[in-house]
């Protein structure tokens, strides 16, 4: 992709504020949030095939702030259809682990998107369904990705992430939406080979250089605090935020929740090397004024002053100060799906659960992201409580 701090001074991000999930006031927000950054003419045209790529994860319901809202996806699709171009929506899904066909469908039908595609008459895409390896050029680390072949062959490709906390990166969002065009269980692999969070960053902004939505909006009318990506709690943030550059939305965004933009790993390595722009001084901010968007007392993950703490540090001391999972047995519903994504093999069945070995657990929290029974927590070992 074309490094953008090094052809322009600023980027353009639109915030708009919009407080409810009722149809017309979402479609009414995100038309406004696409005029004040050009409007959808400006990026699909007609006949094109528009791939809207949302956050899936679990498949959870709507009301649980885990994926992108229906209300935004149906949004969006009308917004393709009126630029005459073809919507289609999809997403590889960490649920489904190898390529689930039946799974995926579920979770579409759980998480209400099924039910928009159907009345909307856009198609639901399985992107895990064709892989293609795709050479990384110029990447720092991870030279090569196994993308859904989908993905490549989208005309545009338009990103719906969802505004959310994240145990391994601090906050999920454009950039970090992207990783879901790599397929299966190639996401596990990636983890095995990224296992501290900024290697894990650094893979997220290598993939950027290959997958670079031509448009990224941004779903945080309700967002997740806490524990997320996925087992969280709800909370209302009232906006959505759109532009090209996927990093100044992070950006914005995570300023909006109190959070320095270059704490996260993802934006500061993403600025520095290029891909994107993080410094808020360097972005232009459309339609709300961004301090009187901010939300006070936005709860972080469990072990955040650990974490960063520990970032450089030797494995066995990042094992003394890091959250580490547990399972909460009376949330168990032994699915294993957990045992299924942990790219580490630290899950074994014992005494007919899932039971963890600590020393060969890397701390990508898989598990945890997507146990749909919120049956994982993150622990902060004794150590870790007393880093600030």
């Amino acid at each position: 992709m074309e490094k953008l701090n090094e052809t322009s001074n600023i980027s353009k991000v639109s915030l708009v504020r919009c407080q409810t999930y009722d149809q017309s006031s979402i479609d009414a927000a995100v038309e406004k949030a696409l005029e004040l950054i050009g409007g959808i003419k400006s990026y699909v045209k007609p006949g094109d095939r528009v791939l809207l790529k949302i956050n899936l994860l679990t498949g959870d319901v709507p009301e649980k702030a885990v994926t992108t809202h229906p209300a935004i996806v149906r949004a969006m699709i009308r917004q393709v259809k009126a630029a005459g171009g073809i919507p289609q929506v999809g997403d590889c899904s960490g649920h489904e682990g190898r390529p689930n066909h039946k799974r995926y469908i579920t979770a579409c039908r759980n998480t209400g998107i099924m039910k928009v595609c159907e009345e909307e008459g856009a198609q639901i895409l399985h992107l895990s369904a064709e892989s293609v390896e795709v050479k990384a050029q110029g990447a720092r680390i991870f030279k090569s990705f196994i993308l859904s072949k989908q993905v490549q062959e989208a005309d545009v490709l338009i990103s719906l992430p969802k505004l959310k906390t994240h145990a391994l990166t601090l906050f999920t969002g454009g950039v970090k939406n992207n990783f879901g065009c790599v397929t299966g269980l190639n996401k596990a692999k990636m983890h095995l080979r990224a296992q501290d969070p900024e290697t894990f960053s650094q893979m997220l902004v290598d993939l950027l250089g290959i997958v670079h939505p031509e448009l990224t909006l941004m779903d945080a009318v309700v967002g997740m605090e806490g524990n997320g990506p996925s087992n969280g709690t709800p909370k209302k943030v009232n906006a959505i935020l759109t532009s090209i550059d996927p990093v100044a939305l992070d950006a914005v965004a995570s300023k909006m929740i109190g959070i320095d933009p270059f704490i996260v790993p993802t934006t500061r390595l993403a600025h520095e090397q290029g891909m994107g722009i993080g410094d808020i001084s360097r972005i232009d901010v459309l339609g709300e004024n961004i301090k009187d968007m901010q939300i006070e007392d936005f709860k972080l993950p469990s072990g955040t002053a650990s974490f960063f703490r520990a970032r450089g540090l030797m494995r066995f001391l990042r094992g003394m100060l890091v959250a580490k999972p547990e399972l909460v047995r009376q949330q168990c519903k032994k699915c294993w799906i957990c045992m299924e994504h942990c790219p580490s093999g630290a899950l074994s069945k014992k005494e007919g659960y899932p039971s963890f070995d600590h020393k060969k657990c890397i701390r990508c929290y898989c598990c945890q992201e997507l146990c749909p029974n919120d049956a994982i927590e993150l622990k902060t070992p004794i150590l870790g409580r007393f880093v600030k």
